[in-house]
């Protein structure tokens, strides 16, 4: 698929500003403008799960509320490094979908989601909300990414796409794409310098 700039992303969790990645919009590589925040248009399910508390989006539209996020232009190199943080197409999913700004006015923008679930995942996260934030009521604060990393890289057995997706922990296809996602932000650790990091802005 080609993909014009600039191209718009929405954020709903651990993105926004204040929250705990919010440095990978402003810190790596890629081009990046705030335009504004806004809510899905369609409501969806957001909650937090799994052992580290990944907030994410159930693609499971007419379910839950709109939700609540910040909408943001970007360019292709940046649009990579938000697929790699979000381990995409093996673990989320991104499409299109509609946002009402706070002008209500609306536009398109890719949103990450989550297509395939594990079938308790309702009972094993937190209830639904609208609005995200890591230190919120909901009692799950987001562990670090480098802390999961070093985690899942210290035990092998443990696979983040089955924990949220479902099926078979041991399965060799979902192991390696949760091992790789693990080598990754390891990786991304050893060369963050935030003090030497530049915001590359767009004009």
């Amino acid at each position: 698929m080609t993909i014009t700039f600039p191209i718009r992303v929405f954020v709903y969790g651990t993105l926004k500003r204040g929250e705990p990645n919010a440095s990978v919009m402003t810190e790596t590589e890629g081009q990046h403008r705030f335009v504004g925040t806004g809510r899905t248009k369609t409501p969806f399910p957001l909650i937090v799960g799994s052992k580290y508390n990944i907030p994410f989006v159930l693609n499971e539209p007419g379910k839950g509320y709109q939700i609540e996020g910040e909408v943001y232009e970007i360019d292709d190199v940046k649009l990579k490094v938000l697929d790699d943080l979000e381990a995409y197409p093996t673990l989320y999913w991104r499409q299109i979908e509609s946002i009402v700004m706070e002008n209500n006015t609306e536009v398109s923008a890719w949103i990450y989601l989550i297509r395939k679930w594990r079938p308790d995942i309702y009972e094993s996260s937190t209830p639904m909300m609208s609005n995200y934030t890591s230190k919120g009521s909901h009692g799950r604060e987001y562990v670090s990414r480098y802390i999961r990393a070093k985690e899942m890289l210290d035990d092998p057995n443990y696979n983040l796409h089955a924990d949220i997706q479902g099926g078979d922990p041991t399965d060799p296809v979902t192991k390696a794409a949760s091992h790789a996602k693990a080598i990754e932000d390891a990786k991304n650790r050893a060369h963050c310098q935030p003090e030497k990091a530049v915001t590359h802005g767009l004009q």
